[in-house]
């Protein structure tokens, strides 16, 4: 096998079960491909450069947010304001940790809301 055949045949999609105490579950969080990352931070950057964290939080719960036992994903677009009214700590402990598995990490993101 080639080694373009073994990088594609990589299983490389990361996951991780974390516990959101606020919610009192426990949730498979996995990595974001590079695809649904590039096209998220698109989605969230304004044309100024900020990034909406209104949108990217709820988008990254939307998008990594598996159930441990079934392997479905939680939640569609369609939660994506209901999402938005839930604790804000629980929230953003879902989103830093699927940043953090997807290369995402706060780092790139200014005080300011820009990329950095």
């Amino acid at each position: 096998m080639s080694l373009r055949d073994r990088i594609l045949a990589a299983d490389d999609i990361g996951k991780e079960t974390i516990l959101i105490e606020q919610w009192g579950v426990e949730l498979e969080v996995r990595t974001l491909s590079a695809f649904q990352r590039s096209r998220m931070l698109k989605t969230c950057t304004t044309p100024d450069g900020n990034v909406d964290l209104d949108r990217l939080y709820p988008m990254l719960v939307i998008a990594t947010v598996f159930d441990p036992e079934t392997g479905l994903q939680v939640f569609s677009e369609d939660d994506m304001q209901a999402l938005q009214d839930k604790s804000a700590s629980a929230v953003e402990a879902v989103a830093q940790n699927a940043m953090d598995m997807s290369g995402m990490t706060p780092k790139g993101v200014d005080e300011e809301g820009k990329l950095s």
